[in-house]
């Protein structure tokens, strides 16, 4: 019975958008006009067998999200927990359709158990080396590091992009 009422619970994943603004990085908030050229998700909660109908539909939004100006997807892991090969699968599906797109896909926040499960599994195979940010003793270095590099991608800007006249600016968390 407790299996019955605990998986379902177990099984809710969270999505959460973000955004950068002149020197913040802070989630997406209804009415703020988001940058389409990166996308910046986190995803959250036990990415295992349980979570793998949630997980599909949170990759599915962020494939909805991709524009023909979409650059990169910036995917925050570091509260994605428990990853089996399910969840891994999915991932490295969502990889794989993103970047048949011409996106580029970063992860960041990629905790070390994660990582060397993605490896096991392959799915750091369909990454460069360059597009996996390992989670850092600082929190949320990983996550700046990986948005520092996405715009470092970036050819053209957003006319209304805050980061076109200074990618090289600090950024900051916004609680």
């Amino acid at each position: 019975m407790s299996f019955l009422l605990a998986v379902p619970r177990m099984s809710r994943m969270l999505l959460t958008e973000f955004l950068v603004t002149d020197r913040t990085v802070r989630e997406r908030r209804e009415g703020d006009a988001g940058c389409d050229r990166i996308l910046i998700f986190g995803i959250e909660g036990e990415m295992y067998f349980g979570s793998g109908s949630s997980l599909e539909q949170h990759f599915e939004a962020i494939e909805a999200r991709i524009r023909p100006e979409t650059r990169a997807v910036v995917l925050r892991l570091k509260r994605a927990r428990n990853a089996d090969a399910v969840g891994l699968s999915l991932l490295g599906k969502f990889i794989d359709h993103v970047q048949a797109r011409g996106v580029h896909v970063i992860l960041c926040g990629v905790q070390d158990a994660m990582a060397t499960r993605m490896a096991r599994c392959g799915v750091t195979d369909k990454l460069a080396p360059s597009h996996l940010f390992l989670e850092q003793p600082v929190k949320q270095t990983s996550t700046v590091l990986a948005i520092r590099y996405a715009y470092a991608l970036l050819t053209d800007f957003c006319p209304t992009c805050p980061r076109r006249h200074a990618i090289a600016g600090p950024l900051h968390y916004e609680i």
